[in-house]
């Protein structure tokens, strides 16, 4: 049986680039959602719980420009150049992919290669013993990260017909959890299992073995049509330049979705960014270096919270999408997803304990399940171009790359100068509650 409905050969580039209208096979849907769970535990258990002690870690005597005391700064110092690069790129991956004729397709060469530096990246970073070696290790991950997200991404649109795409967004949506929860257990177990810097050097590498292995069946899946080079337009250098721009002019509602999605992710974005140091300095949970059988670990509390608030996403996430293809609906479900975003940021700016910030979990996982599925959805069909799916794709990904780089700073301001963390969540409630009015101001979905 073949994995996708878009195995057969097209004859002309509009054939290769029309909308799909042929539903896509189960096995193309499962490929793809292991891939994307595979791509996300990439960055997923570093970010928990394996950047925060490693940094922490190297901060004394620090070298160069980083503190040799404040380890939020050296934290926010690498997330913010790391970001930086990150935004360039992924506009980038996405229009180099659409151009891109080969035997095996246009996109899994780009997710291939991104994958090997990946898993390289991961490597070195784990075996880092600076700083600085930290940082350029994870500038290399995170940009080629986005050389398998933009290309793994715009496949959605090249190959599932719109009805079809709350149901797809909504496993996009549990991939990207459920890749959470276990890139957070890869790196709570290796920290347990192995002491000391051991246990983060180990995490790392289970890290990078769990990204290749789960890659591999939509790399070798083929289940792309080759684009003919005779099809192929010149990449110059001012389309190099537009790879970076759509005329929202043109398009206003792709610039509401965009600006919907920044919102939202730089919502999220600075909540979570310090929660390792928000349940070691303001929770109280026992540091995971000092750790003596009388307390709970801080990364053990991680993973208690990654998996209450898996757990609530799962019970939204699918069903979110099936219920907004039945019934012809994206802004709505946008909009309640905001709302229980803002509640959980609340209940963690004011009580700061750790079985409220359990049940600030399940509210933020309720929330985030349905706009993960359904805002995938809602941006898939207001993409300009089909022929531009990956620049384009590239660009709705820039709505993520820039919060991911504005967040560290954002947060480091934050609870360094304007309120702590309660200043902090509060910020990051409000900037959930506009994305949700301004999903309105997107006119051609319902």
């Amino acid at each position: 049986m073949p994995v996708s409905p878009s195995a057969p050969a097209a004859t002309t580039a509009a054939e290769r680039v029309a909308v799909p209208t042929a539903r896509a096979s189960r096995g193309w849907i499962t490929m793809f959602t292991l891939a994307y769970v595979g791509i996300n535990i990439a960055w997923s258990g570093p970010a928990q719980v394996l950047m925060s002690p490693l940094v922490e870690r190297l901060t004394d005597g620090a070298p160069w420009f980083f503190s040799t005391t404040s380890k939020e700064t050296n934290l926010a110092v690498i997330g913010f150049i790391a970001g930086v690069f990150a935004l360039l790129s992924t506009p980038l991956w996405g229009a180099l992919s659409d151009r891109t004729a080969s035997r095996w397709g246009r996109r899994t060469p780009w997710m291939a290669g991104g994958t090997l530096v990946v898993a390289a990246g991961l490597v070195a970073t784990g075996f880092a013993q600076s700083l600085p070696a930290v940082l350029l290790s994870w500038v290399a991950m995170q940009t080629a990260l986005n050389a398998v997200i933009s290309p793994l991404s715009a496949s959605v649109p090249d190959h599932v017909p719109v009805a079809q795409r709350g149901v797809v967004s909504g496993w996009y949506g549990f991939a990207y959890t459920f890749a959470v929860v276990t890139g957070t257990a890869l790196g709570t177990v290796a920290t347990a299992v192995w002491a000391g810097p051991l246990g983060i050097t180990m995490g790392y590498l289970l890290c990078a073995a769990a990204c290749v292995l789960a890659m591999l069946p939509f790399l070798f899946a083929r289940w792309e049509s080759p684009l003919a080079p005779v099809d192929r337009p010149p990449f110059r250098v001012a389309e190099l330049l537009a790879c970076y721009w759509v005329d929202v002019r043109r398009y206003p509602d792709f610039g509401w979705a965009w600006l919907t999605r920044f919102l939202a992710t730089l919502s999220t974005a600075t909540a979570l960014f310090y929660l390792f140091y928000y349940l070691q300095d303001e929770v109280g949970l026992t540091r995971d270096d000092a750790a003596t059988g009388g307390g709970l670990r801080v990364s053990d509390g991680v993973l208690v919270l990654t998996v209450v608030y898996a757990l609530s996403v799962f019970v939204t996430v699918v069903l979110a999408g099936v219920v907004s293809d039945r019934v012809g609906r994206r802004r709505v479900f946008v909009s309640a997803s905001a709302v229980f975003i803002s509640v959980a940021t609340v209940l963690m700016a004011f009580f700061p304990s750790f079985p409220v910030t359990v049940l600030a979990a399940v509210v933020l996982g309720l929330g985030t399940g349905v706009f993960t599925s359904v805002d995938f959805a809602l941006v898939t069909e207001v993409l300009p171009a089909a022929e531009s799916n990956g620049k384009d794709i590239g660009i709705i990904n820039l709505a993520i790359a820039l919060p991911n780089v504005l967040s560290p700073v954002v947060a480091a301001v934050m609870v360094n100068t304007l309120g702590g963390y309660t200043g902090l969540y509060l910020l990051s409630g409000a900037l959930s509650v506009l994305a949700g009015v301004l999903v309105y101001r997107i006119k051609g979905v319902a």
